[in-house]
């Protein structure tokens, strides 16, 4: 029971892009203030810190730990300590509540993830701008980047999206969930034709 209450929760957060992308960020960087995740995404302190409220009151961000700094009070946030053992105990849970909700439902949750998709490359973006010559020629030499937009034929397209399955197997998924222990980021998203007649 407890299992099905924390994936319904999960689910509602991540059917708003805003919160999807804020909860990503939490899972990236632990111990982040509203600040710091509005500056991150390029979203005003406000929404950001509404949203917070909002993922507070769905049991998946615990209560901010409040920091003295010289002159101000520092509050920063983070995913609720066993987040990652809830969340593994649910995949099954998630997986199967996907199937059944409705299209608008469905429409929201691409949404959302979409939301963090966004959310990483921003981050990314905001990094690469930072990240000396030297490191991005090493990166390039090493050829540890991969960017690929590839358009295919309908045939093609399933047989691509039956392998990125079989390689990305509930396994692998559980092994590099943490993103916050993690330093490398692989996204793949398949976009089928979405005007079907």
């Amino acid at each position: 029971m407890e299992s099905r209450k924390f994936a319904k929760a999960l689910i509602d957060a991540l059917k708003n892009p805003m919160r999807a992308a804020i909860f990503y960020q939490l899972a990236r960087n632990p111990g982040s203030t509203a600040t710091e995740i509005a500056e991150r995404l390029g979203e005003d302190f406000d929404v950001v810190h509404y949203h917070l409220k909002r993922l507070r009151k769905m049991n998946l961000v615990s209560s901010p730990k409040t920091v003295v700094r010289r002159n101000y009070i520092e509050k920063q946030y983070s995913l609720v300590p066993d987040f990652k053992e809830r969340f593994l105990r649910s995949c099954q849970e998630i997986a199967e509540r996907e199937k059944e909700i409705s299209p608008e439902d469905s429409k929201n949750l691409i949404n959302a993830v979409f939301s963090v998709v966004r959310s990483i490359i921003t981050e990314s973006m905001k990094r690469i701008e930072k990240t000396p010559g030297k490191v991005i020629n090493r990166i390039m030499d090493d050829d540890t980047i991969e960017i690929k937009i590839v358009f295919c034929s309908e045939e093609d397209y399933l047989k691509l999206l039956r392998k990125l399955r079989e390689v990305l197997t509930f396994e692998v998924k559980a092994k590099t969930f943490d993103p916050a222990e993690k330093q490398y980021t692989i996204t793949l998203f398949a976009i089928p034709k979405l005007d079907q007649d």
